[in-house]
């Protein structure tokens, strides 16, 4: 029989136990980095899609009409209303520079168009006629 445990097998089982643990460490901490740095990238996009959602937020609609009806557009026969939740803006006579600031303001708004008809009546007028929602 055995009357008793060699010390250098009581050596060698603590070596391994300590091996394995000083491995099993090293793969925790791999993976806690690895999370923290996903968690890192993660907040980071968080902050940049809430600095979009303020750049991209729907125009109040007050702003859309004070906009529509500002001395912008005076002499060419603008004209709004809601139709089924949808704006629906005429214009018979619009020239190059308000065609242009009309466009650029309607087109930068987080709106949907469904319908834009833009048709020359002379060499420097055209009717436009468009609907959007916001």
């Amino acid at each position: 029989m055995i009357r008793s445990i060699h010390p250098f097998y009581l050596l060698g089982l603590m070596v391994v136990v300590l091996v394995t643990l000083v491995w099993q460490n090293a793969k925790i901490q791999e993976e806690i980095s690895s999370e923290m740095s996903e968690r890192v990238n993660a907040k980071i996009m968080a902050k940049r899609i809430i600095d979009l959602k303020k750049v991209m937020k729907s125009p109040d609609k007050s702003q859309l009409d004070r906009f529509l009806e500002g001395s912008a557009f005076a002499g060419s026969e603008l004209s709004h209303r809601i139709k089924n939740g949808q704006y629906v803006i005429d214009a018979k006579h619009m020239n190059a520079g308000q065609l242009q600031s009309f466009l650029n303001r309607i087109l930068n708004m987080n709106v949907e168009v469904t319908q834009l008809k833009i048709e020359t009546q002379d060499d420097k007028h055209v009717s436009v006629n468009m609907e959007i929602r916001i």
